[in-house]
Order: C-alpha cells, then structure tokens, then sequence
C-alpha cells in the first residue's frame, strides 16, 4: 500500500518532467529582439546584413540586423533631425552614430537561426512569418549559410 502512495504521488512530478522536455524541444525563438553588441564606426549599411554569432540575449546565440541604415542602439546612437546633415558641423555625426529608424529596428534586428548550412553543422526551421534566406556566402563553415529572415523584408 504504501508503494501505491508514492507512485500516485510521483506521477505528477514525472509528468511536469516530461511536459518541459517536450517543451524545450520547441521551436527556437527566432524573432525576439535583440541589439548587437558591435555597431561599426558609420553604423550599419542598408545594403548589408550582419551576424553576431555568440550573442547572449538570443536562445539561439544569434542576433541579426538584416539590411538597416544607422545604428539601432538608442543607448549609444545621436538622433539627427531632418535637414541636420546639410550643417558642416553636423556632418560626422551624420556619417557616424546616427539612429536607425526606431520604427523599422524591430523589423530587421532579432534573434535568428541558421537554417541552411555545410555539412556536419546544426540548421533550425524557420517559423512562420519567416523564410530562410542566403545571407554568408563567406566566412567561416560556423556562421557561413542562410537564416531565417522576416518574410516582409525581404524584398525591402
């Protein structure tokens, strides 16, 4: 009888264990904000897409900014009014830390995984909303493939 007791009592708790398992077994977040540690010097090109590979602040370890002009850090980025930049004196910070559009920096920068890659390499599948996308061509085989992009972008 007492068996029986510790058995009802268990099932819960094996059942809570194996309900996180299957969980964790989810898709990745891809999709969740994020900023890049690095910014370049003149900010991000729009022509451009970069990767950070080892970023803390995604599950996946990887946050993009997908083709964005400025920098989309409002911690660290000098906000230039319109018509600003014609001012000599202006024209460097213009050139340098100028704020991406705040309204667009949640389209095109956010935690992504790689979802095509060589051989031997891990690959995710990208959730709704999203298409996996070419982005390295170079680069070393450990970020080098496609990932998932916002669907909407990317003809942007």
């Amino acid at each position: 009888m007492t068996i029986e007791r510790f058995e009802l009592k268990a099932l819960p708790l094996i059942t809570a264990v194996v309900l996180a398992g299957l969980v964790g077994c989810g898709e990745p977040p891809v999709g969740d904000p994020c900023l890049p540690e690095k910014v370049p010097p003149d900010g991000f090109n729009k022509a451009e897409s970069y990767i950070e590979s080892s970023s803390v602040q995604c599950e996946t370890r990887v946050c993009m900014v997908y083709k964005l002009r400025g920098n989309p850090n409002p911690d660290t980025c000098i906000p230039v009014t319109e018509g600003s930049c014609t001012d000599p004196e202006m024209a460097n910070i213009c050139k340098q830390k100028q704020c991406a559009d705040r309204e667009l920096v949640k389209d095109h920068v956010y935690c992504t995984c790689r979802c095509k890659a060589e051989a031997g390499f891990a690959e995710c599948e990208c959730p709704d909303g999203f298409s996996c996308e070419e982005l390295l061509e170079g680069g070393g085989p450990g970020v080098k493939g496609s990932y998932c992009v916002r669907s909407h972008t990317v003809s942007d």
